[in-house]
C-alpha cells in the first residue's frame, strides 16, 4: 500500500572546526571549509587565465568586487540569498585566490575568428584552447591549481554552446554534435589539465537570465577551491559510523561493436574526495530493456572501487558499499557485485537503481511538495523528493515543478527509511552548487556527466582520476 513515510529534515554537513550546518553558505560563513585552521587547510588557490584581453580584464574586474564582498539580492529572505563575504583569508572559504603575470595567456579576437572560419569550427576552437590551458599547466616553475577558460562572445555565438537549466543533471546525452564544454574537458583530461569555463554573462556587469551575483560568486569560488584540492564541507557523520564506499554507475552512449561503456563514479569517503574509474562494457537487455553489466565486468567494476577505497583509507576496505545504478539489476550482475564485495569482506551492501518518476504529488497551497518527502510504493520501491520547497528558504528554489527521484531497491541491508536519507545527504555533494537543490546523489550526477565527457575521450587515462577533473 502507498504511504507517506516522512518528511526527513535536511541532512547536516560538517565543516571547519567540526562545525555543522544544513545549509552550505551558512557553514561556511559561519565556520569556514572542512580543514580550516588545521596544517590541511588550503590557503591559497592559484589561478590562471586564458581569454582575450578583454574577457581576462572584465574578469579580473569582477573577481576584484567578489573579493569586497556582495550583498544578497533579497534582503528580506537571507537565508536564500546572502551575502557573499569576499576573498579574504579571514572570511569565507578562509584562503586567497590569486594568480600572476606568467599564468596569463592572451588571445586576440583575431585568432579566434580565424578558428572559427575552419571546417569543424567547434572542434578547432576547442583544440586551440586546449594547447594554450595545457602550456599552463607545463610551466617549470610555479604553475596554477585551475586555469580559468575566459572565451569572448564571439566564440560562444560559434559554438552555441548547451542550455543549462536546472534539469540538466536529469537529462540523458543527446545526440546534437560535439559540445565545447565536453569536448575540452576530454581533451584536459588526456592531459590532466584542470579548468573552469566561464561565459562573459556570468562576470558581465548586467545579465540577463544568471543568478544574483552573489550567488554566482558562492558557486563559483565554491567550485574552484574544490577543483585546487580544498574540501568546502562534507557529509555529517556521527562517531563510529561504519566506512562507506559510494559508488554509481551509469552508461555512455559511446558505441564500440555494439556495446555500451559504463562510467564509475566514486566517493572516497564522507568528505566526498571522488575517484573516477573506467567500468566495463555493457548491453541493453531484450528482456527489461535496461543496461546490464556481464557478471565479470560487474565484478571486476567493484572489486576496483574497493581497492581505491582502500589504497586511500589504510589499505584497510569499507564496511559497507553502497551503489547507485541508473538502470535495474539482473541476477548476473547482483552476483559479480557479491563477488566482489564477498572476496574483500565486505559485510554490508546497499544496492540501488535511482531514476527520474513521472509521479508526482500536490500540496494544498502554493508550494510544491517539501524537499525530503518520502513515499513508500512497496517493499522494492519509493519515490523520493530531492527537489521542492525547502523550509530554511521559505519557497522552492527552483523554477519548475519538482519531479520525484524512483528508488528501486535490489538488495539492502539498511531500510528504505535510512537510503533515502542517505541518498538526500548526498545530493548536497555538488560542489558546484551551493543551494541543496540537485536532483541526484553526487554517485549518479557526476557518474552521468562523465560519461558525456568519456563520449569524446579518444584516449582517456587508464589510471584512477580525481573527480574533481570533470567538474
Amino acid at each position: 500500500m502507498i504511504r507517506l513515510d516522512r518528511v526527513f529534515t535536511e541532512p547536516l554537513l560538517e565543516f571547519g572546526g567540526g562545525g555543522c550546518s544544513s545549509d552550505i553558505r551558512d557553514g561556511l560563513l559561519r565556520f569556514g571549509p572542512v580543514d580550516a585552521g588545521t596544517p590541511k587547510a588550503k590557503e591559497i588557490v592559484r589561478l590562471g587565465f586564458v581569454g582575450s584581453p578583454k574577457t581576462v580584464a572584465a574578469f579580473t574586474e569582477w573577481m576584484k568586487q567578489c573579493g569586497a564582498g556582495l550583498s544578497g539580492d533579497d534582503p528580506l529572505n537571507p537565508n536564500f540569498a546572502p551575502r557573499f563575504p569576499g576573498l579574504d583569508p579571514t572570511a569565507g572559504f578562509r584562503c586567497r585566490f590569486a594568480t600572476a603575470p606568467s599564468w596569463v595567456t592572451e588571445v586576440t579576437e583575431a585568432e579566434l575568428k580565424v578558428e572559427g572560419k575552419k571546417p569543424g569550427a567547434v572542434i578547432a576552437l576547442t583544440e586551440f584552447f586546449h594547447q594554450r590551458i595545457k602550456a599552463l599547466f607545463e610551466l617549470s616553475a610555479a604553475k596554477p591549481d585551475v586555469v580559468i577558460c575566459l572565451p569572448p562572445d564571439l566564440v560562444r555565438k560559434i559554438v552555441k554552446p548547451k542550455t543549462f537549466s536546472e534539469d540538466d543533471d536529469e537529462e540523458e546525452q543527446n545526440d546534437s554534435g560535439v559540445d565545447f564544454h565536453d569536448y575540452l574537458k576530454a581533451l584536459c583530461l588526456q592531459t590532466q589539465s584542470k579548468f573552469q569555463l566561464i561565459w562573459p554573462r556570468t562576470y558581465a556587469e548586467s545579465s540577463r537570465g544568471v543568478q544574483d551575483p552573489a550567488t554566482r560568486a558562492w558557486n563559483l569560488f565554491a567550485a574552484l577551491f574544490y577543483k585546487a584540492g580544498g574540501i568546502p564541507w562534507k557529509l555529517q557523520r556521527p562517531t563510529g559510523a561504519q566506512s562507506t564506499c559510494y559508488v554509481g554507475i551509469s552508461f555512455a552512449r559511446r558505441e564500440e561493436g555494439g556495446y555500451m561503456h559504463s562510467s564509475l563514479t566514486q566517493v572516497f569517503n564522507d568528505k566526498g574526495e571522488g575517484t573516477i574509474l573506467r567500468g566495463g562494457m555493457a548491453k541493453m537487455s531484450d528482456e527489461d530493456h535496461e543496461v546490464h553489466l556481464p557478471k565479470d565486468s560487474a565484478q571486476k567494476l567493484l572489486a576496483d572501487a574497493i581497492r581505491n577505497f582502500a589504497s586511500a583509507n589504510d589499505q584497510k576496505p569499507p564496511d559497507r558499499v553502497v551503489i547507485h545504478k541508473s538502470s535495474g539489476y539482473d541476477q548476473a550482475e547482483l552476483d559479480g557485485f557479491n563477488e566482489a564485495a564477498e572476496e574483500a569482506k565486505v559485510r554490508f551492501r546497499d544496492f540501488t537503481a535511482l531514476t527520474r518518476a513521472a509521479f508526482r504529488l500536490f500540496r494544498i497551497g502554493t508550494y510544491p511538495p517539501l524537499r525530503g518527502t518520502h513515499i513508500i510504493l512497496d517493499e522494492m520501491n519509493s519515490l523520493l523528493y530531492t527537489r521542492g520547497s525547502v523550509a530554511f528558504y521559505r519557497k522552492h528554489p527552483g523554477p519548475y515543478v519538482p519531479r520525484t527521484l524512483h528508488i528501486r531497491y535490489y538488495q539492502t541491508d539498511r531500510t528504505q527509511s535510512d537510503i533515502a536519507a542517505e541518498i538526500l545527504a548526498l545530493t548536497k555533494l555538488n560542489w558546484n552548487k551551493t543551494q541543496f537543490d540537485s536532483f541526484y546523489p553526487i554517485t549518479l550526477g557526476g557518474s552521468r556527466r562523465i560519461g558525456e565527457i568519456y563520449r569524446w575521450c579518444a584516449n582517456p587515462p587508464g589510471d584512477p582520476i580525481t573527480y574533481a577533473h570533470f567538474m
